[in-house]
């Protein structure tokens, strides 16, 4: 029976299995797997594959952030003629506002539409405003992990630096001992 390379391969980049599962899986050395995927470049293909998909993921989160503006755009705009037309009917007749009780309860329910309508343009302007926020903290985080790293590779220099100069340091006091053989005299220079 032929080895499935071709599903071994799928199960590889879809990432749910290591070599080592795959060799169980489908009964072939964990070390052909390995060299199958090394020879034939498989890390490349499930990089490709990752960012294949977190681009998909990427523009899918995009379209609904489209659509959710968009639909908040109509909302806004339906809200703003509902309001216009109520407007020209009280500009007719402005005892609307205060309802058939006379209560004022006709004048509420303007204010808090009105109200509405002008936190939710508010939300719509802010949009934009969260992603740059979003934008400046992972810029933060970015710089705070460079920063950090850089500071790593600055203690793992200065301890070479000191660990070099301690050897130096124990060289430059070591005593040299030279012995001759016996009956050797020694040369004067």
């Amino acid at each position: 029976m032929a080895t499935p390379w071709g599903r071994i391969k799928a199960s590889y980049l879809a990432g749910d299995k290591t070599y080592q599962e795959l060799a169980k899986q489908y009964h072939v050395a964990e070390k052909t797997i390995r060299n199958r995927a090394s020879k034939e470049g498989w890390r490349k293909d499930k990089d490709k594959v990752r960012t294949e998909t977190g681009q998909k993921l990427l523009a899918r989160a995009v379209r609904v952030r489209e659509d959710q503006l968009q639909m908040l755009v109509r909302a806004n705009e339906a809200m703003a003629n509902a309001l216009l037309q109520l407007t020209e009917k009280i500009a007719e007749n402005p005892m609307i506002l205060l309802g058939p009780n006379a209560d004022g309860r006709p004048a509420d329910s303007i204010s808090k539409a009105l109200r509405a309508t002008i936190d939710s343009q508010r939300d719509l302007y802010r949009l934009p405003n969260m992603d740059q926020e979003l934008d400046k903290k992972k810029e933060s985080q970015r710089k705070r992990e460079a920063k950090a790293k850089y500071e790593l590779e600055k203690a793992k220099w200065e301890a070479e630096q000191a660990e070099k100069a301690k050897q130096t340091e124990t060289l430059s006091q070591t005593v040299w001992k030279i012995e001759l053989p016996e009956g050797a005299a020694p040369v004067d220079e």
